[in-house]
This record gives structure tokens, C-alpha cells and sequence, in this order.
């Protein structure tokens, strides 16, 4: 099984993968991708969830599961059997007695990777990620997509130069 994030970039069974990217992005792999629904698919949030309710239609292959401690995700992980296995980090799971967890997490999901395909997501990255991240065999990060950027003729930009002196 072969996902394809981006151009250049294809995910497959066996492979943990650290993504930072906008939400926007990873909302696009869950609505552009139908494939997805084809195998079982487990997608772990933490206390709460910026995706899930904007992931659009979802199958019944599309479990959901709740973490509300780093123990709990352990337990979540080690549980899971699922083809596909999505984890949006929740940076709250680490702050109370949790803090020495998110190394024994990310073996745990090396672990997992070895059977499944096992993303871990955030759209900003912190410690505990880069701690989990550290067990990756891949990290991604995705800038969303620029503007094009429009040239302007240096007798425009000279006039706002001299507009913006004058004031």
C-alpha cells in the first residue's frame, strides 16, 4: 500500500512518518485520496481534535480513537492493528506526568510501522514531537503553497518609496 503526499513523496506500508505540515495539507490527504478507505484506518487524536471534524466523509474502516494521557496513547498504539495508523499530536498529553513518555511513544510507533503505515502529525512542532520524530524513518515537513509573487516595474516601486518618505 502506497500513499503519495506530495509530488515527490510517497509513504508505504513499514514506514513512520513525522509530518509538519498546515492543516489545510493534511485535510487535502484525507479528501483526495479515497484509497484511503480501502484499508482499515486508525486515527488517534489527544484531547482534542483540529482535523476530525473537517476530514469530510468517512467510511467505516475510519476508526477514532481518544487519547487523553500519554499512557492512554501508549495503550492505543499497542492495541492498534490497523493498516494505516494516524496520530495528531496533542503536545497536552505530555504536560502532566507525561513528560517522560514521548521517547517510549515513538519507539512504540517504530514499532507499530513495522506491520502499518504510521503518521505522526502536527502543524507546529515542539519538543515532545521532536522527541517521538526521533524514531521516525522519515520527517516531512510541508510549506503550503506560495502566491506567485508579481514583479513590479522599479518606476512603481520608486513612487512608493517617495510616497512612503513623504509621510
Amino acid at each position: 500500500m502506497e500513499i503519495r503526499l506530495a509530488p515527490y513523496i510517497t509513504l508505504g506500508t513499514g514506514t513512520f512518518a513525522a509530518i509538519v505540515a498546515p492543516e489545510e495539507e493534511i485535510l487535502t490527504l484525507f479528501t483526495e485520496h479515497p484509497e484511503l478507505r480501502r484499508y482499515l484506518f486508525l486515527y488517534i487524536s489527544g484531547n482534542g481534535s483540529r482535523l476530525l471534524t473537517r476530514a469530510g466523509d468517512r467510511s467505516a474502516t475510519f476508526d477514532v480513537r481518544r487519547a487523553f494521557t500519554a499512557h492512554q496513547l501508549l495503550t492505543i498504539l499497542r492495541e492498534a492493528g490497523h493498516t494505516i495508523v494516524f496520530i495528531e499530536h496533542d503536545p497536552t498529553l505530555f504536560e502532566s506526568g507525561g513528560r517522560g513518555m514521548a521517547a517510549a511513544i515513538g519507539k512504540v510507533i517504530a514499532e507499530v510501522a513495522t506491520g502499518s503505515l504510521v503518521i505522526l502529525y502536527t502543524p507546529a512542532p515542539d519538543r515532545f514531537f521532536g522527541e517521538m520524530a526521533a524514531y521516525a524513518d522519515r520527517i516531512i515537513t510541508l510549506a503550503p503553497e506560495a502566491a506567485p509573487v508579481r514583479k513590479q516595474s522599479v518606476r512603481a516601486s520608486r513612487a512608493g518609496q517617495a510616497t512612503l518618505g513623504a509621510f
